[in-house]
């Protein structure tokens, strides 16, 4: 059971001895060269916790940002390994300080951090110093980083869909021959210009003719190589700690990215066509996912040895820390199932709303409008009972769609108008005898077709729910029936979002392609608006379900072994010593 002298671990705001904690802070390295004037709006960021004896403060691998200094106890530090085992590392002494690199980088936490001894630590909120930093940026260039944390406080955003906290690993475009080969028109007209120059002076006659046919070459040549430049600067490859990324563009006519989470990566390999890219160390890189065409590939690189080799290691890296954390857990668990520390408290029933809320029928109404206003007029991206997204085709789609039936019914009613207005023998024929009916029928065939495609193009609904994504199609009033295709979110592999055209660049449209690892493995979310954006809610959905699905299974495993605990803790009990044969 466990020992009376233990005290429940506890969360409480600052510290009742603030000279000391102001003393250990100058002397654990990152806050050392503050003033005092800082140290104080610091001091009122700190916050208190103990914690009991085996009890996890930070595991390897979570969200936790916090940065701890340690004020009384002793903690074993544990950074996962390649043999996929948390060894110790260390032993933490009060006064040292725990989790700075998650503190400063906002990456997710590289070791796991226990008590061994009933301990108390101080620690302060990223987000709080963070805000602090803003109020303060002179505090900045005052705090002290050791070369292991420098490199990421100097990375900066190096891509434009790079998330918060996402450390890149790797940043690169095609090797500089995949540029200089495409320089052959430039130069030919560069030594044509100046070969003007030369013929000039042998040629007198043709001297008149030779300022504006070589300035022009050269115009020309510039232009085709600030083209080429800009085009090999825009195509990039991207390693982060969470995935792999490939950007492909083109000036405002085409652009296009492949994504895949690191998690999904199967194989990797690499290719080195000809001898020139072996005697240039340059080659191509294959990553392949588990589906059968879900593969990414980064082309004419650098050293592709070295990148495949960080490939793997990520994800080794990944792996390790995911099993450091199923050890911490099961270490918890064990702590429980032996009475080493107390069980969790039951959750709390939430707390019900006391603020005042409209009547039933104003409820009612508004639900009413804003269905009828979503019905009517949709919005290209709309949030279904607070986790459904949906999205639908760009309304430029609709305008391609009804743009000749509008006209072609805009035409008919100026001509019924003129007709009537103007001619009176033509409108006695058709507005007074029966052909009045045809007319009729004519209008309505017309107005029929643009609600025809108004609600084909209103019905095509692309969704991602918590675990799956589902590609919805129901013809015009269901006159022709639904089909619907839908995908797991846990058998996805990757995601690339394509945008082409000038005018699609411009109304920012594009399609979404997913592939997964089903025999139909690929599914399409046509002319969305803002594609690189669905593409990254579909990878973070992705993600989140990866990892819910992680902690049910670990979970299921921890009741297990605690099952097992109690059974083999029920049989010493009944046989307290075991018989010798």
């Amino acid at each position: 059971m466990v020992g009376q002298n233990q005290a429940t671990a506890q969360t409480t705001p600052h510290d009742p001895r603030p000279d000391e904690l102001i003393k250990r802070l100058r002397q654990a390295g990152l806050l050392a060269r503050l003033s005092p004037d800082d140290l104080r709006a610091v001091l009122a960021l700190v916050r208190v916790r103990s914690l009991l004896a085996g009890e996890v403060l930070v595991t390897a691998g979570s969200s936790d940002t916090n940065l701890y200094l340690l004020r009384r106890g002793k903690l074993f530090v544990r950074v996962p390994s390649k043999d996929n085992r948390d060894p110790i590392v260390r032993t933490a002494q009060p006064g040292d300080m725990l989790n700075e690199l998650a503190f400063i980088s906002g990456h997710p936490s590289e070791a796991t951090v226990e008590a061994v001894t009933p301990a108390q630590v101080w620690y302060i909120p990223r987000d709080d110093f963070q805000k602090l930093l803003r109020r303060r940026p002179a505090m900045r260039g005052a705090l002290t980083y050791n070369a292991e944390n420098q490199k990421y406080v100097t990375q900066r955003k190096r891509f434009d869909t790079q998330r918060p906290g996402e450390v890149v690993l790797w940043f690169s475009r095609r090797h500089w021959w995949v540029f200089a080969r495409r320089l052959g028109l430039p130069m030919a007209l560069l030594v044509f210009s100046l070969g003007l120059w030369v013929i000039s002076f042998q040629q007198p006659i043709i001297s008149a003719f030779v300022p504006v046919l070589s300035v022009g070459g050269l115009f020309i040549a510039l232009v085709i190589f600030l083209w080429l430049l800009v085009d090999w600067l825009n195509d990039y490859y991207v390693i982060t700690d969470q995935r792999l990324v490939h950007r492909e563009r083109i000036l405002i006519l085409y652009d296009a990215q492949e994504e895949a989470p690191l998690a999904m990566v199967q194989n990797v390999t690499v290719n080195r066509p000809s001898a020139l890219s072996s005697l240039f160390d340059i080659g191509d890189i294959l990553i392949e996912t588990m589906g059968a065409q879900a593969n990414i590939r980064f082309d004419w690189v650098s050293q592709p040895d070295r990148v495949a080799s960080l490939i793997l290691e990520q994800q080794a890296r990944a792996r390790a820390e995911k099993l450091a954390i199923d050890r911490a857990k099961i270490r918890t668990e064990l702590r429980r199932e032996l009475g080493i520390l107390p069980r969790p408290p039951a959750p709390e029933a939430p707390k019900v709303a006391t603020r005042k809320t409209p009547s039933a029928w104003l409820a009612r109404q508004r639900a009413l409008l804003r269905n009828l206003r979503n019905e009517l007029l949709p919005r290209m991206r709309l949030v279904r009972d607070g986790n459904v997204v949906v999205y639908r085709k760009h309304w430029l789609v609709l305008v391609r769609a009804i743009l000749l039936p509008a006209l072609l019914l805009l035409l008919y009613i100026v001509v019924l108008a003129i007709i009537a207005i103007f001619t009176t023998s033509l409108r006695q024929l058709l507005f007074g005898t029966p052909a009045v009916l045809l007319v009729a029928l004519v209008g309505f065939g017309l107005l029929l077709r643009l609600i025809w495609l108004y609600e084909d193009w209103r019905n095509d609904l692309y969704m991602i729910s918590k675990d799956q994504v589902i590609d919805y199609k129901r013809t015009p009033f269901g006159l022709g029936g639904t089909s619907q295709r839908a995908a797991s979110l846990s058998n996805i592999q990757n995601v690339s979002a394509t945008t082409k055209g000038l005018l699609d660049n411009l109304f920012n449209i594009g399609d979404v392609i997913i592939r997964t690892a089903g025999m139909e493995n690929e599914l399409s979310f046509l002319r969305v608006w803002n594609p690189r954006g669905v593409q990254r809610e579909l990878l973070m959905r992705i993600e989140a379900h990866r990892i819910a699905k992680q902690e049910e299974e670990a979970s299921r495993r921890w009741q297990e072994l605690a099952t097992l605990i109690g059974i083999y803790d029920e049989l010493r009990q009944i046989h307290p010593s075991p018989r010798t044969l």
